[in-house]
């Protein structure tokens, strides 16, 4: 909207200065005590108490100076000029309001009191499959989640947009998450964001998401390993001092890490670790139209286990099951599934 002003705002200046550009004006000057006479004057500024100053356009053949009302009509504004004037003042007026509209909140100052963009309330039982579990959300804080291809289905602020960005979208089902499950998790979640380097907030509950999605704003590339090892690390620190909790992970991507193979050989190593099929539930809620990075997903969904898993952990939830479901179903629906023993 602001572009479109200032594009207006230039149309307007730059057609009365071309007209006035074309036109040959001049000041008239009248002394009370002198006989009328005209000069053109593009040097002087100062105007005397009784003169009278008008800018003029050439006369157009139908006029002369015999016209009605005599000399008087060499003093009166032309009709022309007078609209490109009266155009320039409007276009300056369109100018300053722009100048001094207050610029929209940013979409994380919104996200506090904003619904759910996608999906509904999930119903008691199905919150209740969280209960008991350690649930860390490891969200994908690379350059590629600013694109926006995610569709909006309702309206905010004065002039909604019909896309938003990957980064927001997660935001707001974050939230709705965090809200959901804040009966079932009352140690709140684990926040994990990470690009070329990752930073962890445990105990993290509603109110405090989106100044964490401000702080880690998009940028870099997808060192998913690291980040995913470090959790994986601490989870069999846990269970060896005796903790016994199972843990939820959820890696919110677009689905293109940076190193696939290592991906792959640290999910596989994290299987021969585990005692029971329920101790880890690893799941991708994939964010974006990629088709490289669904490619890639699906693909090691598929092989894991013929690749030496000792249990299948590993699933994925598409895009467009994501979008439609929102992120808190799609979590508990990929708990919902038990991971299955494939040899021990």
């Amino acid at each position: 909207m602001r572009f479109a002003a200032l594009a207006a705002v230039a149309c307007l200046f730059l057609s009365a200065n071309t007209a006035l550009g074309q036109a040959n004006y001049r000041i008239q000057r009248a002394s009370s005590a002198d006989p009328v006479y005209s000069v053109s004057d593009n040097r002087e500024s100062g105007i005397g108490a009784d003169s009278i100053n008008s800018f003029r356009l050439p006369q157009t053949p139908s006029q002369s100076p015999a016209s009605a009302g005599g000399w008087v009509n060499d003093f009166a504004e032309d009709p022309d000029a007078k609209r490109i004037l009266d155009a320039a003042a409007f276009a300056n007026r369109v100018l300053q309001t722009v100048r001094t509209r207050p610029n929209q909140p940013a979409f994380a100052q919104q996200a506090k009191n904003m619904p759910p963009l996608s999906g509904h309330l999930l119903a008691p039982a199905e919150v209740a499959r969280l209960r008991g579990r350690h649930v860390t959300i490891v969200m994908d804080r690379s350059g590629s989640m600013k694109t926006e291809d995610c569709a909006m289905p309702m309206s905010f602020g004065a002039f909604p947009p019909r896309t938003m960005s990957r980064w927001d979208w997660c935001l707001n089902q974050t939230v709705d998450l965090a809200r959901q499950t804040a009966q079932v998790l009352p140690q709140g979640l684990t926040m994990v964001f990470f690009s070329g380097s990752d930073s962890v907030y445990h105990n993290v509950r509603a109110n405090m998401i989106p100044n964490l999605f401000m702080q880690n704003s998009p940028d870099g590339g997808t060192n998913l390993v690291g980040a995913l090892k470090r959790q994986l690390d601490d989870f069999f620190r846990a269970q060896s001092m005796g903790n016994n909790q199972p843990l939820v992970l959820a890696i919110v991507t677009d689905g293109d890490p940076d190193s696939p193979r290592a991906l792959k050989d640290l999910i596989i190593n994290a299987t021969h670790k585990m005692t029971s099929a329920n101790q880890i539930t690893l799941t991708f809620l994939q964010v974006g139209n990629d088709s490289k990075g669904s490619n890639l997903l699906d693909e090691l969904d598929r092989e894991l286990t013929m690749k030496g898993a000792s249990f299948d952990i590993f699933n994925v939830t598409p895009f467009r099951q994501v979008m439609a479901s929102g992120l808190a179903r799609s979590l508990v629906t990929a708990v919902q599934s038990p991971p299955i023993a494939r040899r021990f």
